[in-house]
């Protein structure tokens, strides 16, 4: 391998914004290593080491990708520990958090993350073999935070600039951000939410995303039972 930078492997999919979050979400949830392990690896090498597991994983079963409940299961004791949903919910809402009582913030990181989970679990079926190429650290990086920049490769399309921003609260490194092509999926969700709450309030908000991830998690049901009787 060279030293210079870490090509990976992995499934396909199109490149929406949002889309490479989806493929790291999958990517931590084909991880099947110990957090131990985990917290011993370095910002670069814990992005690196969670999509090498990926295709081995997805080639030893591959119906795994068809199947969200068993995909959305696994995802919240593997995907989780690693994407700092919390920093993310408090971004997203920005200064709507100072102002959220603590039940509303609770309330609002269980909506969020159910929200981010539903809608990456769903296009993980969509890879197809594209390459992500993670560049080594980039200058000073402040203690406990780090920026890692990555390169997919698409087959028959152009390049996509990816950058995962990541920060260390405690020993694990933890995933808050991701942007690509200069789009932040924090950013994109803090812009519609900040106008949902001006015109409606955050409970009006809450209230919709939970019953949006009641509906999808009823669709995902079906989804299952259908294919169990086909």
């Amino acid at each position: 391998m060279s030293r210079n930078n870490y090509d990976v492997k992995w499934g396909s999919g199109l490149f929406c914004r949002g889309a490479v979050l989806q493929w790291l979400l999958y990517g931590c949830l084909m991880l099947l290593v110990s957090r131990t392990a985990m917290a011993e690896q370095g910002p670069v090498e814990m992005l690196q080491l969670m999509t090498s597991t990926l295709e081995s994983v997805v080639k030893n079963d591959p119906d795994i990708i068809y199947d969200e409940s068993r995909l959305r299961t696994i995802a919240h004791e593997v995907v989780l520990p690693h994407v700092d949903i919390r920093t993310m919910s408090r971004w997203v809402l920005g200064k709507n958090w100072r102002k959220a009582t603590p039940e509303q913030r609770e309330n609002f990181v269980v909506e969020f993350r159910d929200l981010l989970l539903t809608t990456y679990l769903r296009q993980v079926k969509t890879y197809s073999g594209e390459t992500a190429r993670f560049l080594p650290l980039r200058g000073e990086q402040k203690e406990g935070q780090a920026v890692v920049n990555a390169e997919i490769l698409q087959p028959n399309g152009p390049v996509i600039h990816t950058i995962f921003r990541l920060h260390q609260p405690q020993q694990e490194w933890m995933i808050y951000d991701v942007s690509v092509e200069g789009i932040s999926l924090v950013a994109t969700h803090r812009s519609g939410f900040s106008t949902e709450i001006r015109n409606s309030g955050i409970d009006a908000l809450i209230s919709r995303l939970h019953k949006l991830n009641e509906s999808n998690l009823g669709d995902s049901s079906d989804v299952v039972e259908k294919e169990s009787a086909s």
